[in-house]
């Protein structure tokens, strides 16, 4: 098998169709369905089967995905081992982390990677639950991942890199909150929440629930991108995290530290295997010690 058989069927895989698969690799749809033909006789298995609406894996095929991920991976570090045209790194990094960690520390880190290796394709997958970055780290879908700790550890390494200290956001026109804010201050308040079960949102009701606090979920959205809009629209209060804080308090909203604090911890992860040129690069500028992780600071005072 070869490299462009394994980037066919993975298409496959991705997109449930030879047609949209043939597009998405940028081939005829003929010249896939010849690759994969070839590929399933050199696995003596039949990988995909063609339904009247697109194309399913079979039992096979399913279970040849994470293998067929890990081998093109294995293909691609070894190009990557030559170096781009002026002998830098080069090739692609796959890259998983949830929606607030992608903000802060993802987005400076991928920036200033970028800006030292021009020659490498970073592809970043975004994940509502911490809990799966284990799992898309073990089966190929993703060499490194950002995700808030702890995190199932079997198969993987894990290292702490910061921590992000979660803040209480109000509404700009509301009277000026305690600061910092005492936990039992916030009982019955009206808050905005994410719908799902994201280890924050279970950080934060942990933190309460010890101080023997609720509050009343009064508005609950699917994308976290609505919260700072809503709160500053009084529709409710709410926590955020790292520069996500900072940002709303640049919008106007009133953003208190709690007391007792609460903080969350986050790490890079990745497989016990040997990383890409380019993952271990990407992993020596998260842990250095300029990386810019946001650990708390600042006045939010407002």
């Amino acid at each position: 098998m070869n490299r462009q058989q394994l980037e066919y069927f993975l298409a496959v895989a991705e997109h449930g169709s030879l047609g949209h698969a043939a597009v998405a690799a940028g081939v005829s749809q003929p010249s896939l369905s010849q690759a994969l033909g070839t590929l399933e006789k050199e696995m003596g298995a039949a990988l995909v089967r063609r339904v009247r609406r697109g194309a399913v894996l079979t039992p096979a095929g399913r279970a040849f995905v994470p293998h067929a991920r890990l081998l093109l991976r294995e293909l691609r570090r070894t190009g990557e081992v030559i170096g781009g045209p002026d002998g830098g790194l080069s090739g692609e990094l796959d890259l998983v982390t949830t929606p607030v960690l992608a903000v802060d520390p993802c987005a400076p880190l991928l920036g200033r990677f970028r800006g030292l290796h021009p020659e490498v394709r970073v592809r970043v997958q975004v994940t509502d639950r911490d809990a799966e970055v284990p799992g898309m780290l073990a089966d190929g879908r993703a060499e490194v991942g950002l995700a808030y700790l702890p995190l199932d550890t079997d198969g993987i390494v894990v290292r702490a890199l910061a921590e992000h200290e979660i803040m209480a956001v109000f509404p700009p026109d509301e009277p000026p909150p305690p600061d910092p804010l005492p936990v039992r201050w916030l009982a019955g308040r009206e808050t905005v929440g994410v719908t799902g079960h994201s280890r924050q949102r279970a950080l934060v009701g942990d933190h309460l629930a010890a101080h023997g606090v609720r509050l009343r979920l009064t508005v609950e959205v699917a994308h976290r991108e609505m919260v700072v809009p809503l709160v500053l629209a009084g529709a409710g209060m709410s926590f955020l995290a790292g520069k996500a804080a900072r940002w709303a308090a640049g919008q106007g909203a009133r953003v208190r530290r709690l007391d007792p604090p609460l903080r969350q911890r986050y790490g890079l992860a990745h497989g016990h295997g040997r990383l890409s040129p380019a993952a271990r690069a990407l992993a020596g500028l998260a842990v250095a010690p300029d990386d810019g992780a946001y650990v708390g600071g600042g006045s939010f005072a407002g």
